[in-house]
């Protein structure tokens, strides 16, 4: 057997015959030749040795005993590895017959005897280069065929036109044909322009085919029934030797999907996916666009910030989805009565932008606004009901009121809340006036907080007297804010910025607990059964922890909590009303006095009102005032000190500021006042100087102190 290590250093022949002479002969021949010999004596030799090597070319002896020539060569072609190896026969004979049975058993070629040793090795040379020319041959093809059915297989179109001017496909792959509906066969021959849109159809000139490379490019392709869509093509010249080019084979990847994803990626980028619109990143850059423009031009633009009055009350009441829905409706009205030259965005929530371009000043502004109010006049109709809205709009004008996307923008918000605070359906130019309360509410919010870590703010205590008895039966608590840039600040105007920044958590439960300490103050002091009333804001009173941070100061500042009363607006007691009424029960069930402040500005629904743990309600300074000189005002009047009394509440008026209002109240039996005609609100010192010099002059025990600083009250009375 050859040696494994070095066996394919050269081609290896196994000469079969039984004759020995023709063994050696035929071998001395070939090693001369430089061929590597094995020999074997008979036919099952020559098997055994065929299964243990793979040999380039058998030299076969038909005659031979045993298993001859012919069943040795057929037993040759079933061994694995030698299907193809070349096998030379050796015969005696020359007959037909003979020759057709070696090659029908599998002979590759034959060469009679006596044969010339330099003939020998002449045959088996050109069936050695024959075979390997064979061999290569059948791996070119078996190469072509996989790659064609690799090809086959893609998932991506790919075609061969002919490198002339008309382009004709040579070869498409089923995903080809298929892509563009058409059937393998139905394919070839056609011109590869016939596979775009009759108007992107051009000749390819052969110069340009000659000279290309790879060519990638996106275009339009359109299928057999004339459907367009849009394709990745990549193309490539195939070249001859000589450096002709002899086709091109083109890669064509439908990419539907991917511009399908592409816009929607660019739509939830660039618009808002609840209504469509633009959003705010496309609002911004049309806006800047429109500006450059108008800068170039010398034209006006308008933009109008619009925003839903009362929309929180439709996601209350009716859900968000409810909410959803009319947003959607509202922007397909605005979209409806706006021009194709403007932009219609949502920048989220209920507010919507609107940039006019190409206007003529406010002229045009104003009608484009009272053109989207009046769209709000027909009810909207959503899950079968109508439902009506209202809108206020902000106006702001370039080049007037700003240069710039972030200056109109914010002054149009600005005119916004102008607009809303003067009601509902309602549009407003941006002024320097209401640029100056944009500066004051800008510094309010930044100094506000600022004030409260610099303990800028403190309490007054304005007494509250029974008509009755003629005491002084309770002090209400009232913040002040004293501040070095805005002198002392009301809580009307700076309250709304607390609860906008949310300071009022902080705040309130200042005000609480410096409230309670006071009184506990006094009630040391012997000024005793004088309740402490604190008015509590709507977010406060919504706090989670609310009833813990009550019960915790009460505990804290070891206070009665009979001497604690809680004021709360009309509007804060109505919202959720169910779950209100167990609020306050609780507050009850600590032994705090709760009442309605500001009572006859909001409104209550009176079977709510009974339900309520309430011990006193507050009429509101604004029907005091002008009791005694308005018919409406003395009936709203006299109507809450009835109602109150015929649920066992008492009733107590504020702002009671000369002698014909007491007269008025005292004649109705109204159970308690307060305001400037009896006392203005004071520091907790100038209160206790007050109660001190009143003990002093008089020189009452210490015990009687209150009842003669009520006794100042007597004299007051009608």
């Amino acid at each position: 057997m050859p040696d494994s290590t070095n066996a394919k250093t050269k081609q290896h022949i196994l000469i079969v015959d039984d004759d020995v002479f023709m063994r050696i002969t035929f071998r001395d021949a070939l090693e001369k030749a430089g061929f590597a010999i094995n020999m074997a004596s008979d036919g099952a030799s020559a098997i055994a040795c065929m299964k243990k090597f793979p040999y380039d070319l058998v030299l076969l002896d038909l005659l031979m005993p045993g298993i001859d020539g012919f069943e040795t060569c057929s037993m040759v072609r079933a061994i694995n590895g030698h299907e193809q190896t070349p096998i030379l026969v050796i015969t005696g004979l020359n007959d037909t017959e003979s020759v057709t049975r070696a090659f029908d058993s599998g002979a590759t070629d034959f060469i009679t005897k006596p044969i010339n040793p330099e003939l020998l090795v002449h045959r088996v040379r050109c069936s050695l280069r024959a075979n390997q020319s064979m061999t290569e041959m059948r791996s070119a093809e078996d190469r072509i065929k996989m790659l064609r059915e690799a090809v086959g297989c893609l998932p991506i179109g790919i075609g061969i036109t002919i490198s002339d001017i008309h382009g004709k496909i040579i070869y498409a792959n089923p995903a080809e044909a298929e892509m563009h509906g058409y059937t393998a066969e139905e394919i070839i021959g056609k011109e590869a322009c016939q596979l775009a849109p009759p108007s992107q159809r051009k000749p390819f000139p052969p110069d340009t085919i000659r000279e290309i490379g790879l060519w990638e490019r996106e275009c339009i392709n359109v299928r057999k029934n004339g459907e367009e869509f849009p394709v990745r093509l990549s193309s490539i010249a195939v070249r001859h030797a000589d450096g002709n080019c002899i086709g091109v084979v083109t890669a064509c990847e439908d990419i539907t999907s991917r511009k399908d994803a592409e816009d929607r990626i660019r739509q939830l980028a660039y618009y808002d996916t609840l209504t469509g619109l633009p959003n705010r990143l496309t609002l911004l850059d049309r806006l800047r666009s429109s500006l450059a423009l108008a800068h170039r031009e010398g034209r006006h633009i308008g933009v109008l910030f619009l925003d839903l009055d009362n929309f929180k009350d439709v996601n209350d009441t009716l859900g968000h989805d409810f909410g959803d829905k009319l947003l959607r409706e509202v922007a397909g009205r605005l979209v409806v009565e706006m021009r194709k030259s403007d932009t219609v965005a949502r920048l989220g929530g209920d507010e919507f932008v609107v940039v006019l371009n190409s206007i003529n000043g406010q002229e045009s502004a104003s009608d484009a606004a009272q053109r989207i109010l009046a769209t709000f006049s027909k009810p909207f109709v959503i899950e079968g009901r109508q439902i009506y809205s209202s809108a206020s709009i902000g106006i702001a004008n370039y080049p007037y009121d700003g240069h710039d996307v972030e200056s109109l923008l914010k002054c149009a918000d600005a005119a916004m809340y102008h607009a809303k605070g003067e009601g509902r359906s309602y549009y407003r130019f941006f002024s320097p006036e209401i640029n100056h309360k944009i500066m004051r509410r800008v510094a309010f919010e930044s100094r506000l907080r600022e004030g409260f870590e610099k303990n800028e703010f403190f309490l007054q205590y304005q007494p509250q007297w029974d008509l009755q008895s003629g005491r002084m039966v309770g002090v209400e608590a009232l913040l002040r804010w004293q501040n070095a840039e805005f002198g002392l600040v009301a809580p009307s105007e700076f309250i709304p910025f607390a609860e906008i920044s949310g300071l009022i958590f902080d705040l309130g439960k200042w005000v609480l607990r410096t409230a309670c300490v006071q009184a506990r103050k006094w009630e040391l002091a012997g000024y005793r059964d004088v309740k402490m009333a604190v008015n509590i804001s709507g977010k406060q009173f919504r706090q989670p922890d609310f009833l813990e941070m009550i019960e915790g100061i009460i505990r804290e500042t070891d206070i009665a909590p009979g001497t604690l009363e809680l004021e709360f607006t009309e509007s804060v007691v109505m919202e959720k009303a169910d779950k209100t009424i167990n609020t306050l029960r609780s507050l009850k069930k600590m032994g705090v006095h709760l009442s309605i402040d500001d009572f006859g500005t909001g409104y209550s629904s009176l079977n709510y009102l009974k339900h309520f743990p309430i011990d006193r309600i507050k009429i509101d300074r604004s029907f005091v005032t002008d009791v005694n000189c308005s018919n409406d005002d003395a009936a709203i009047v006299e109507a809450i000190i009835s109602m109150a009394h015929s649920l066992n509440l008492k009733v107590i008026a504020e702002g009671v500021e000369n002698k014909s209002q007491m007269d008025f109240l005292v004649a109705r039996e109204c159970n308690e006042v307060q305001g400037f005609y009896l006392a203005k609100p004071m520091t907790a010192d100038e209160l206790t100087d007050v109660l001190e010099g009143i003990y002093r002059r008089n020189g009452v025990r210490h015990s009687a102190r209150n009842r003669f600083y009520n006794m100042q009250l007597s004299s007051l009375l009608p």
